[in-house]
């Protein structure tokens, strides 16, 4: 990992990054921290233990409790779980605008489904990724105040009837919300019970300021400064779901790279402590055909909004994240490898074809940084290299 180890390195020299903590495990074992995790009053190094926001890579976590439920046979994933999420169940679908900006709406006629809750084919979609719904949101005079709970924070129009097109947005978080009414617990507590603790780790929550073991090893924000375009620590904390009382299943975890790791490596090695071995196979499967695969696709031809590395290629959803499914600029990902980012510009990969996975945790605004992008690239090429090197009879001779 030399090569990977000097660029970050060099970036932090440069003013790039001020710190990151990387993990890989399967035909690779392998973690690091670099840097700093805070700066302020007194430098305190990054730590393989450091705390993270996981933004959307709570998605993925969202994805197998809600699994979990249909292996118990609580739920099916075509079942039409409206009856559970009354706010979103009467939400019309947004059609346009009148010449005097009043919006023109019409009711839903389709079901919502798990599987439209877990693809992002619901059509619930956040403001900074639809026009749309930020121009409805002004007239609504909500837009910049964040909702505490997710009815207020998403309780706003679809965009489309669910199954029929694509767009990246707030379905993890109602999924969620089936999540508790089905189990009957809270999100944090079912995940600690379900997912936590089957895997023995302990540094994920959606409530670190509860945990002050946690909170104390969390790492700060850092900012990219507009004048030098270096990185620089937020004089400010910014917080992903500011004020929220309830877990946010699309956005609001927080935890250490290492334990993450740990969610990444069940999948990969198919262990069955989280999912049964069909489940998962299920989960790395293709889910959109149609409008909505088209639609996808369309979104990943330009995928500058999206964190993380996604070259030109075909793409699909699985039922816990982004799909590769054919051939990209990326040749070393095999088809099925599933991968997804975070806002704070962190980002995961699960390649079970090839046996790797990894995460590289940043914590860092704005979304979508091009130079932290190009330190990912770096990580997951030099991942694939030495998993090949693995391979080669004698390696190690």
């Amino acid at each position: 990992m030399k090569n990977f180890e000097q660029s970050v390195e060099k970036a932090m020299a440069d003013g790039v990054i001020l710190g990151a903590v990387v993990c890989a495990k399967g035909k690779v074992n392998y973690s690091k921290a670099f840097g700093n995790r805070i700066l302020t009053l007194k430098a305190e190094p990054m730590e393989q233990d450091t705390v993270f926001v996981l933004a959307s890579m709570t998605k993925l976590m969202t994805g197998i409790a809600a699994l979990q439920l249909v292996e118990r046979g609580l739920v099916k994933l075509d079942d039409d779980v409206a009856s559970l999420l009354p706010v979103l169940a009467k939400q019309p679908i947004l059609t346009g605008f009148e010449e005097d900006g009043t919006p023109i709406t019409k009711q839903r006629t389709g079901p919502i489904t798990l599987r439209h809750l877990l693809t992002h084919s619901l059509g619930g979609s956040y403001d900074f990724a639809s026009g749309d719904i930020l121009r409805w949101r002004k007239i609504q005079n909500t837009l910049g105040k964040p909702g505490v709970t997710i009815e207020e924070a998403f309780g706003h129009p679809l965009l489309y009837e669910p199954g029929e097109s694509w767009c990246y947005g707030t379905a993890s978080d109602w999924a969620g919300k089936v999540v508790e009414a089905l189990s009957g617990l809270s999100l944090e507590d079912y995940m600690k019970q379900h997912i936590w603790s089957p895997l023995g780790v302990k540094d994920i929550t959606f409530w670190p300021a509860a945990r002050p073991e946690m909170a104390n090893r969390m790492c700060s924000m850092s900012i990219r400064d507009t004048r030098s375009g270096k990185a620089v620590q937020s004089r400010k904390p910014i917080a992903m779901t500011p004020g929220a009382k309830e877990a946010f299943g699309g956005q609001g975890a927080y935890a250490s790279m290492g334990d993450y790791t740990e969610i990444l490596n069940s999948l990969l090695v198919d262990d069955e402590r989280l999912l049964k071995k069909e489940t998962t196979a299920v989960m790395f499967q293709p889910q959109l055909s149609g409008g909505s695969r088209l639609a996808l696709n369309e979104a990943m031809s330009n995928p500058q909004w999206a964190v993380g590395y996604y070259p030109q290629g075909a793409y699909n959803w699985g039922l816990g994240g982004l799909l590769v499914e054919g051939k990209t600029e990326s040749s070393w990902r095999k088809a099925g490898t599933m991968l997804w980012g975070g806002a704070i510009n962190s980002a995961w990969f699960i390649d079970r074809a090839t046996g790797v996975c990894g995460v590289f945790g940043c914590n860092l605004l704005p979304s979508a940084d091009p130079q932290i992008e190009v330190l990912m690239k770096g990580f997951e090429e030099e991942i694939y290299k030495k998993s090949a090197e693995e391979e080669r009879p004698n390696s190690r001779l």
